[in-house]
C-alpha cells in the first residue's frame, strides 16, 4: 500500500520539486565541482595512498598521516565553508570576500595535496593519483567561481 500525501513518502517517487538530484543539478557548475570533488576527495583520503603487498598480505597508509592530515582538515574546511555559503550563513572575515576565502581554501588544499603526494611517493597507490586530480578539480572550480563573482585580491594600504 502506498502512502498518500504527508511530509514523507516512503514508497514511490518523491513529491514534485523535492528530488535531491534535481536540486544538485540546478547548482552552478563551479559549485558542483567544488562540493562534489570535496566529498569524493574526503572519501578517497581514507583509502590507501601507499600500499605494499607481500606474500598475500597487504599493508597500506592512507592520506591521514604526516602532512596529509593538513590536507584532510582543509577538505573539511572547504566543505563547511561551501555549505555555509550555500545556506546563506554570513561569516565576516575582515575585508576578505566569501569567494576569496573559497578560492584560498581550495588552493591550500591543492598545495597540501601536492606536498602529501610527493612525500608519500614510496609504493604510491591509485587513490593518491585520484586525490591529486580531485584537488586540481576543486581548485579549478573554486577559481572559476571566484572569477564569476568578480573576486579581487585584497590590496594592502600604502605605508607612507
Amino acid at each position: 500500500m502506498k502512502p498518500s500525501g504527508g511530509a514523507f513518502t516512503l514508497l514511490g517517487n518523491p513529491p514534485a520539486g523535492k528530488d535531491p538530484m534535481n536540486r544538485i543539478t540546478k547548482l552552478p557548475r563551479e559549485l558542483q565541482m567544488v562540493i562534489g570533488g570535496s566529498v569524493l576527495y574526503l572519501i578517497i583520503s581514507f583509502l590507501d595512498w601507499q600500499q605494499v603487498s607481500v606474500a598475500g598480505f597487504t599493508v597500506g597508509v592512507d592520506e591521514w598521516h604526516g602532512v596529509g592530515i593538513i590536507a584532510g582538515l582543509l577538505v573539511f574546511a572547504v566543505l563547511l565553508w561551501e555549505a555555509a555559503r550555500y545556506f546563506g550563513v554570513k561569516i565576516k572575515l575582515a575585508s576578505l570576500s566569501a569567494g576569496l576565502v573559497s578560492a584560498a581554501l581550495a588552493l591550500l588544499l591543492l598545495v597540501f595535496t601536492i606536498i602529501t603526494f610527493l612525500s608519500h611517493s614510496t609504493a604510491r597507490h591509485w587513490p593518491a593519483w585520484i586525490g591529486l586530480v580531485l584537488s586540481i578539480v576543486i581548485a579549478i572550480g573554486a577559481l572559476r567561481r571566484a572569477k564569476t563573482e568578480d573576486v579581487h585580491l585584497p590590496v594592502a594600504p600604502p605605508t607612507n
